[in-house]
């Protein structure tokens, strides 16, 4: 997933800086919305030739993903949610929101993409990052068994647990509560 060993949270910096309208290096190119675009169809159909399974992540994907959806090939959307009030403390830090302003960020982000996926109708799997934080190996089988994989090895799901671990994931008060759930699709 991604392009740059370096980038912040394993996002994608080729086609997050490409959607920006940004270079490699993250500076302004100066382009129209309709070329960003058609940037990132270039990049998605050149990894399309490249690799026949391939992905990327994008925290602000629902921004443009519908208008380069004719250029993906065989999606799956893993949508990594987390707890409105954890978003909602985050906006309120990051952006000198009110805190009521921040949940309404909050809110209105989600049912943004929401609508997104119901549009799109592309086969889904929901996950909370609160619960993956905690069970990482289980996230590991889930998205195994969503994709058609082979159930992830004994040694796979160690090193999953191993990497949430290394990233500093700490335990919540009440783990759990939230499960993932796969939405069917007429896609599928």
């Amino acid at each position: 997933m991604g392009t740059d060993a370096d980038s912040v949270n394993h996002e994608d910096v080729e086609l997050v800086n490409a959607a920006q309208g940004l270079d490699v290096d993250g500076r302004p190119m100066g382009l129209s919305a309709e070329t960003a675009i058609e940037n990132l169809k270039r990049i998605i159909g050149r990894r399309n030739n490249v690799s026949d399974i391939w992905g990327w992540k994008d925290p602000s994907a629902d921004l443009y993903l519908e208008a380069v959806s004719g250029a993906v090939r065989n999606p799956f959307v893993v949508f990594v949610n987390r707890d409105v009030a954890a978003i909602a403390q985050s906006e309120f830090k990051r952006m000198q929101y009110s805190i009521e302003q921040a949940y309404e960020q909050a809110l209105h982000r989600f049912t943004r993409y929401w609508e997104l996926l119901q549009r799109l109708e592309w086969p889904t799997l929901l996950v909370s990052y609160e619960r993956a934080a905690l069970h990482p190996e289980l996230l590991l089988c889930e998205l195994a068994e969503f994709v058609g994989l082979p159930p992830p090895a004994v040694h796979q799901r160690e090193m999953a647990k191993w990497f949430a671990a290394a990233r500093d994931y700490r335990a919540l008060e009440s783990p759990g509560a939230a499960g993932n759930l796969a939405i069917p699709s007429k896609a599928r």
